[in-house]
């Protein structure tokens, strides 16, 4: 099962940026959960957290295909060492602000302007996959192996951010992710051979590669299974607090991210017969009949099986979700494309972090789970309402490229 990945990380530098951006995009899995830890460990209500949170996440998540386009252009060696200087300063203003008590507009304000530069690393990494790599079958294989790489990072960001805000600082779990960001970026930059060549100003030309077609369906899904990963994350940290075992916070999250690495090992070592758009259907309606009990569970033991189980419908559509966006968007906007379905991701974060965070307040952090299944269901009823267009899209780009 393991020997596609072998093969293509025996390729000249690709095990080698595969693994700088592993460590430059550790920090997402502990940006959000270190903000919400910090500021609830210091007496914030999980609203105030959890609006904070997904403010940053939003502007990233719009901020993000604009900042790839100039990559796009200029280069991944010529922007990233800018987005990561400015990102790292404005996360520790808003350290500084938040322990002195600073008005919470100023909150808001230095989050998200760290949240602003920080680039979609996981797009650069794949747009030099797709570089690196001729056949679509090996790219849907690296696409895969990135997912995996995904899930290990949020198996190992939340435990870590929760182990070290309970047991050095509140704040130390944004500290660490700076640090890591830094390193990661300081040894990708280097790595020449395998970056995307810069692009001419004349493929820039026209509207953005949303309006591709096919991929605001794409876009749309990537929002509500956002949507999904933010009330999981807040509801988890809510959940575990009502029963007196914040602790096993970090776990939880690790065991959904766990099923979501398992099944996309498997996932991106078979080659199905199936179209992509039908890969891509079938699996967000996995995810949606997964995610159905998860409001309904008052265990913690049970939410960790469910989250598991849930875990293994997670992997499937993000993988078929970045290949159909791979084939649907010309190699010259690779980059900008890619960030478009991780923006997705952003903006749905965001509005599942502050739905939950409100809901949780209220009632509890069991009918907060609602908005995660609510919106895995109407993601699966637009993936079916949007299949033919999809397959036509999936269809003429192919051509396309074989004309």
């Amino acid at each position: 099962m393991l020997s596609p990945y072998s093969q293509l990380l025996r390729l000249p530098g690709t095990l080698k940026f595969s693994a700088s951006g592993f460590v430059a995009r550790l920090p997402l899995s502990m940006l959000g959960l270190g903000c919400i830890l910090f500021l609830t460990l210091r007496g914030n209500s999980y609203a105030v957290a959890g609006a904070i949170s997904a403010a940053g996440a939003l502007t990233n998540a719009f901020c993000a295909p604009i900042l790839s386009r100039y990559i796009d252009r200029y280069g991944q060696h010529r922007v990233l060492p800018f987005t990561a200087t400015f990102s790292i300063s404005f996360q520790a203003i808003f350290i500084v602000l938040v322990l002195r008590d600073a008005p919470i507009w100023t909150w808001f304000l230095a989050w998200c302007l760290g949240e602003v530069f920080i680039a979609n690393i996981g797009s650069l990494i794949r747009a030099r996959w797709a570089y690196v790599l001729t056949e679509s079958s090996q790219i849907r294989t690296a696409f895969a192996f990135e997912s995996v790489v995904d899930e290990i990072i949020f198996i190992a960001g939340p435990p870590i951010a929760t182990f070290i805000a309970l047991g050095i600082s509140d704040f130390a779990a944004i500290v660490a992710s700076m640090m890591l960001l830094a390193m990661g970026a300081f040894f990708l930059i280097p790595q020449r051979a395998t970056e995307p060549p810069r692009t001419l100003v004349e493929h820039h030309e026209g509207g953005p590669a949303l309006l591709f077609r096919g991929m605001p369906i794409i876009a749309l899904v990537y929002v509500l299974v956002g949507t999904v990963f933010g009330a999981f994350e807040v509801g988890t940290v809510a959940f575990t607090r009502e029963y007196q075992q914040p602790g096993m916070a970090g776990i939880l999250l690790a065991a959904y991210s766990v099923g979501s690495a398992i099944a996309g090992l498997i996932f991106g070592a078979v080659h199905l017969k199936m179209l992509l758009p039908g890969q891509f259907l079938w699996s967000m309606v996995a995810l949606a009949v997964a995610c159905l009990p998860l409001p309904f569970i008052h265990s913690i033991f049970l939410l960790g099986f469910i989250g598991l189980f849930t875990g293994f419908t997670v992997s499937p559509v993000l993988i078929t979700g970045s290949a159909l966006t791979e084939e649907l968007v010309p190699s010259s906007r690779m980059t900008e494309g890619l960030s478009i379905v991780g923006a997705g991701i952003g903006v749905g974060f965001a509005l599942g972090s502050a739905l939950s965070g409100v809901i949780i307040d209220a009632h509890g952090a069991s009918p907060a789970f609602g908005v995660l299944s609510g919106a895995a269901v109407i993601g699966a009823i637009v993936v079916i309402l949007g299949r033919r267009t999809l397959d036509s899209a999936f269809n003429d780009a192919r051509h396309a490229r074989s004309a």
